[in-house]
């Protein structure tokens, strides 16, 4: 037995492998090498001669070494032996990188996807490998390292395939990452709707469980409001009620409020929402008005405060406490800071009356925060004292009243008219009548009246004043069959034209309700004829439209038959028509037709008559109608053009300041009746500018338009008292009473040679209104 058998150890087994070029040694160890075995078989090695081998091509890798022997089992190289005496230089990092990537690519390739930390097939698994012995030299511990690693023998070996081997795997571990990711990816695709949808609905559970930790309590006995006879019951998230001046309105811009001192009405105070600032709850109290339209007063209130920007619903009465509140639900535009976008504004409006004061208290929001406001405030609203003041139109009156279709057609004609006044700032409806439309440019024919607050009367301040006219006055449109009119502009009675002795006015909005210039054109305006009817006799039936001052709202219509005629204050005369249809002080300016519809007069006044019959009284009213021939004038300043200006309130048309022109043609003619060619006295002829139109015709403006213009004398003769500037073109304009205009558009033409003394008609003919 050998040395190697007694130490039970195999010697190493020496094999010849043929090759492409030489063969060359091949060690294949069967057992775990001994260090005796080991040193054998370097021994082997040196004495054995090695065939050189063939030359090999140039590798990629430059720095990597010539394909050797390998330990592993099962696998060959050919090359030198590791331990032969030359220096194999350390590969390039770079290089290994490219040579594991192209490794890695071609297994990837060539073989399914594993494990990222699994050894490659072939390879033995490092546990199969048993450690070196604890005497084990050097070398051997090395190779046996290699061999654990799966890296082969050598040190150049180990490091290459180390590095070749972390690179594959690393690829491979990156490659199954970014698969795992794209599935974990796809799948959260699938789950994140269902995941948002649980969010926001965790999200709505829990906004309702803090609104109901952090809603207070509705109606402690500690949040009672109580002052100047107003009670109700508020929630205790209302911050202390603070008092603020009234808003300014709209319509006359630059007037501000004062606030009243303590105690003293207007009463207003603000009450906002500790939870939400655009949550809000007024309160406001002042003395009652003294226009019993309490219907129209608020609108008109709330008008001068939004402006046109502002829409309502009809309002309703509810009874709380045995008492009456008016109820009206309306959206406005407002901007929280100047220069923001407008935001629509909602609110809901109680109000009522008692014989001394007015209580109005709006709550504003979202639907609803009002709705929430209104169930603990509206039902403990309470007043301490009670009034039977109607506070709805005398709605379905006229809808029941039968009437002839040519009735019916006038109703569009037929205006309201507030009038108004500026108190402390603000804007109080002072009364209200009717008008009659009867111009296409907005023209109302109404009493003078209406317009004039009567010496003595109070005022909307209950203050005796003097005779004076009121400082505005509003108009509203007929919107439909019991319902009230809408508020569209207004006017001030200092510039409108009036008789005080026929006891009629002509009046025309210069203004809207936000205080701009007004354009009457912006609406149509349903103009009534005013062809003059037939001579009326007594007995025939009469109709009279117009607006009430009791509840307000609505067009009404009563008929009566005609009585006869009277005079001023019931002496003889034709100045009014006696009817026994039933008017109101509502009625006063409203129209009075026939049953064709065609215009009879101006509803102006009413008597009481006292009739004793034994032990009977009987009272009635008469109404007094103004007959249409006495508006003549004021229909013939609607025909011919005319524009509000103060201080221009007569209906007598006629040049004042003309200024004479140095040289020019005189001019002269007659005027007659189109008719039977009568002549015609007191007819006013006048030539305008040469810029002057028939549509620029404004008859406030005449001493600016005409150039030339005279009076007829009782043969219809006229002599124009200015020259005519030669050459030129002009209009010219005839107005006669009871006569329609005459107005020729640039129908005057005047040459270099016309005579010094000059007729260009011959004769004028005019026709009769």
């Amino acid at each position: 037995m050998s040395a190697e058998e007694k130490d039970g150890t195999e010697p190493a087994t020496v094999k010849a492998v043929e090759s492409a070029s030489e063969p060359v040694a091949v060690a294949e160890p069967e057992a775990v090498p001994t260090s005796e075995s080991v040193a054998a078989s370097e021994t082997v090695a040196a004495v054995v001669p090695v065939p050189v081998a063939a030359p090999v091509p140039e590798s990629p890798l430059a720095s990597e070494p010539a394909p050797r022997a390998s330990s592993r089992p099962g696998t060959s190289t050919t090359g030198s032996h590791p331990r032969a005496d030359r220096v194999t230089p350390a590969p390039d990092f770079a290089e290994i990188t490219a040579a594991a990537d192209a490794a890695t690519d071609a297994e990837v390739t060539a073989r399914p996807a594993s494990s990222p930390f699994s050894p490659a097939p072939g390879d033995p698994a490092p546990d199969d490998i048993p450690p070196a012995p604890d005497d084990a030299p050097p070398s051997e511990s090395r190779r046996l390292a290699a061999q654990r690693s799966g890296t082969g023998e050598g040190e150049e070996e180990i490091d290459e395939s180390a590095a070749l081997r972390f690179g594959r795997r690393f690829r491979r571990a990156t490659t199954d990452l970014v698969e795992l990711g794209e599935e974990l990816r796809g799948h959260y695709r699938r789950q994140d709707g269902v995941v948002v949808a649980l969010a926001l609905a965790l999200v709505f559970v829990g906004g309702l469980l803090h609104r109901t930790l952090v809603t207070p309590e509705e109606v402690p006995s500690e949040a009672t409001f109580k002052d100047h006879g107003l009670s109700f019951m508020r929630s205790t998230a209302w911050l202390a009620p603070e008092e603020t001046p009234l808003p300014p309105p709209r319509l006359v811009p630059g007037t501000l409020p004062t606030r009243p001192r303590p105690g003293d009405l207007p009463y207003h105070v603000v009450f906002t929402s500790s939870l939400d600032p655009e949550a809000r709850l007024e309160v406001r109290i002042e003395t009652r008005p003294p226009w019993s339209n309490l219907l129209t007063g608020l609108e008109l209130d709330r008008r001068a405060r939004f402006g046109e920007l502002y829409a309502a619903r009809p309002g309703q009465v509810r009874s709380i406490g045995d008492h009456e509140w008016l109820r009206t639900e309306y959206q406005y535009a407002y901007a929280p800071v100047v220069g923001d976008e407008p935001r629509i504004g909602r609110a809901v409006e109680y109000a009522t009356v008692d014989p001394e004061r007015l209580y109005v208290i709006t709550f504003h929001g979202t639907p609803g925060e009002i709705a929430r406001m209104e169930d603990v405030t509206a039902p403990s609203l309470r007043v301490d004292k009670h009034s039977g003041m109607p506070l709805l139109p005398q709605v379905s009156r006229l809808g029941r009243t039968q009437r002839p279709d040519e009735v019916s057609a006038v109703f569009p004609s037929t205006a309201m008219v507030v009038v108004v006044d500026i108190d402390n700032g603000r804007l109080r409806a002072a009364g209200g009548a009717s008008g009659i439309i009867v111009g296409a440019d907005g023209s109302i024919l109404t009493n003078y009246h209406l317009l004039r607050a009567k010496a003595g009367a109070p005022d909307a301040r209950g203050i005796q004043t003097p005779d004076r006219l009121h400082d505005l006055f509003v108009v509203g449109k007929y919107v439909g069959v019991d319902q009230p009119p809408q508020l569209v502009c207004a006017g001030h009675p200092d510039r409108s034209k009036y008789d005080p002795v026929l006891d009629l006015a002509l009046i025309k909005c210069d203004t809207d309700l936000d205080g701009r210039a007004w354009l009457a054109s912006s609406i149509t305006w349903p103009a009534m004829p005013t062809a003059r009817a037939p001579e009326v006799r007594p007995g025939q039936r009469l109709w009279v439209l117009g607006y009430p001052d009791v509840g307000g709202g609505g067009l009404t219509l009563t008929q009566g038959l005609i009585e006869g005629w009277t005079g001023v204050d019931g002496a003889l005369g034709r100045d009014y028509i006696k009817t026994d249809a039933a008017t109101s002080h509502g009625s006063s300016g409203g129209p009075v037709v026939d049953d064709k519809g065609r215009l009879v007069g101006i509803a102006t006044v009413y008597r009481v008559r006292i009739t004793t019959t034994g032990t009977l009284v009987e009272t009635t009213k008469v109404g007094l109608v103004r007959p249409l021939a006495a508006a003549a004038d004021a229909l013939a300043t609607v025909r011919t053009g005319w524009m509000p200006r103060a201080g221009h309130n007569s209906f007598a048309v006629e040049p004042t300041a003309v200024e004479a022109p140095a040289e020019g043609v005189h001019l002269s003619t007659t005027i007659v009746d189109a008719a039977n060619d009568k002549p015609i006295p007191g007819a006013l002829l006048m030539v305008l500018n040469s810029s002057v139109g028939a549509a620029d015709i404004d008859v406030n403006r005449l001493d600016e338009q005409v150039v030339a213009w005279g009076r007829s004398n009782a043969f219809g003769e006229v002599q124009l008292k200015q020259p005519v500037p030669v050459p030129g073109t002009y209009s010219v304009l005839v107005i006669a009473r009871n006569y329609d205009p005459l107005v020729g558009d640039h129908e005057l033409r005047l040459a270099e040679d016309t005579p010094p003394l000059f007729d260009p008609w011959g004769v004028v003919r005019i026709q009769a209104h």
